[in-house]
């Protein structure tokens, strides 16, 4: 009965830890795994949509 709801709080958890250990990188690491800073938030949801 709960799994969507456990299911979309873990994936919005996971979600918010990428974002900040990407903000913890420099710019040429970003640049190294394809983005930039300012493109962490689309980076993030293009990567999340292709694992589900």
């Amino acid at each position: 009965m709960f799994e969507p709801i456990t299911s979309r709080l873990r994936r919005w958890h996971l979600r918010n830890v990428t974002r900040r250990k990407l903000s913890m990188l420099d710019d040429r690491l970003l640049t190294d795994i394809g983005t930039k800073r300012s493109g962490i938030a689309d980076f993030i949801s293009t990567r999340t949509c292709e694992g589900e």
